[in-house]
């Protein structure tokens, strides 16, 4: 079940803590990676799932390439920004234009406790922001001017409301 309850997302997450887990971090990789999946996410948060800690998954081509990453850092932002559409599987029909940096260098641990980093761009390093933003308490709304919020929630309403009516061309979106 995807958390859609916003003020629940606006926690900031604390450490997974590998000496004493709230849960075996294989199972959560399974179960974040299961429910990614299942909603058509590109990535989730292990908050949107109902685990209050620091960790989220992002889509691979299947779910064994599929990455989930404990204590996500960033250590480095490019100066270059760019802007893309992001949605949200606690926003359902929300859709914004969001910021960010193009490039930013990475570091996570994985399942195992064995650290990994890269210099993350494109799509990898935008929902890795998206993402990480989620354990910090905030969300893509944040992120934009009130009058972008303001429309693209009256838009969403107005999608859920066909989309309730039966119009087929109100069908979910691939969201992130």
């Amino acid at each position: 079940m995807i958390i859609k309850n916003i003020d629940k997302l606006r926690e900031k997450c604390p450490e997974f803590d590998f000496d004493n887990p709230i849960m075996d971090p294989i199972e959560l990789k399974k179960e974040l990676i299961d429910a990614m999946f299942e909603h058509g996410g590109l990535g989730v948060s292990a908050n949107q799932i109902g685990h209050n800690t620091r960790a989220f998954a992002m889509r691979g081509e299947t779910k064994k390439d599929s990455v989930v990453c404990f204590n996500p850092q960033i250590v480095d932002f490019s100066p270059e920004m760019n802007t893309m559409e992001e949605g949200c599987l606690s926003l359902p029909d929300v859709y914004v234009r969001v910021v960010r940096p193009s490039h930013v260098a990475i570091r996570y641990l994985t399942e195992l406790q064995k650290e990994e980093g890269q210099l993350a761009d494109g799509l990898t390093a935008r929902v890795f922001q998206h993402e990480l933003d989620h354990l910090d308490g905030k969300i893509m709304l944040d992120r934009v001017g009130d009058l972008s919020r303001m429309r693209a929630m009256d838009k969403s309403r107005k999608i859920q409301k066909m989309r309730r009516r039966g119009k087929e061309k109100y069908k979910p979106r691939f969201t992130r």
